[in-house]
């Protein structure tokens, strides 16, 4: 999940792009220009039939340099609200090694923090993304990246070299089409990384990618992922509020169960629950 104060902190320019520019290709995102704190996401999950305990923030800033204030304020905010149980931080795109390391280091003096999460704008041949991957392995964190279909072979020679790195595949690898011509060009993908044993995927914002929360139209997806990383490399998140642009968190809810439907109780609690705990140690 992703949670924001707008009317405090001015750290997400990306929810609000000029005119015509759509970088995501998630659309129109006024809907998302808006206060989202504990109690609204706990009022989306309200009715839908599942409980939320503890939840992952993952963060979502892209101002320049706001990460680190963005961490300092979750620090205040996760004991009032009751409901973070674990960070996944961000350095910025186009820093040195060094600001990583420092950036990396400030980052790690909180309990909740768990790793960073690559959205865009690393190249993993770069030795600066080199350079994260090593310190985020030797200091037992997490790399939570969103790897799209084409970009998978560019980054297996790195993700090879580090085997014992924890690597999350966040957004299922944010497939580029809704098309069903795409599947099993983004399967084939998935497939890849799924050689890798330290890879898990997580099940995250494939209605950002393909523009609805309709149950039928997700479940081939979301199965997708079950099959080729199984039920104990796969598990489900919300990205709300992201995700409300396309429906409710009851409809998502409803969407993951359904595609769930013939799996045991214990799978279903691996790919709901205990998955995500052990990667992110909640």
């Amino acid at each position: 999940m992703h949670l924001w104060h707008l009317t405090e902190h001015k750290w997400y320019p990306a929810l609000d792009p000029p005119e015509g520019e759509d970088d995501f290709g998630i659309g129109d995102m006024a809907g998302l220009r808006r206060d989202y704190l504990p109690a609204e996401y706990r009022a989306d999950v309200s009715g839908s039939g599942v409980s939320v305990d503890k939840a992952v923030h993952i963060s979502a800033v892209t101002a320049p340099g706001s990460h680190l204030d963005e961490a300092r304020w979750l620090d205040t905010l996760a004991p009032a609200g009751g409901l973070v149980g674990a960070v996944v931080g961000a350095v910025e795109p186009g820093s040195d090694a060094a600001t990583v390391e420092a950036d990396l280091a400030a980052q790690a003096k909180s309990p909740l923090f768990r790793g960073i999460r690559v959205l865009y704008g690393f190249d993993p041949a770069d030795p600066v993304t080199r350079r994260l991957v090593e310190l985020l392995d030797e200091g037992g964190h997490l790399l939570d990246v969103v790897i799209h279909p084409a970009e998978v072979e560019g980054w297996l020679p790195l993700l090879r070299d580090a085997p014992g790195l924890s690597v999350v595949l966040e957004h299922a690898g944010w497939p580029d089409s809704a098309d069903p011509g795409h599947l099993p060009v983004w399967r084939d993908g998935l497939t890849t990384l799924a050689r890798l044993d330290n890879v898990s995927c997580k099940i995250s914002g494939l209605p950002m990618a393909l523009h609805t929360l309709d149950a039928a139209t997700l479940r081939p997806w979301i199965e997708t992922c079950l099959e080729v990383f199984g039920t104990g490399r796969a598990f489900f998140g919300s990205n709300f509020p992201v995700d409300s642009l396309f429906g409710t968190y009851t409809q998502l809810v409803e969407a993951y169960l359904t595609a769930t439907g013939g799996l045991t109780a214990a799978e279903r609690d691996q790919v709901f629950a205990t998955n995500a705990e052990r990667c992110y140690r909640i």
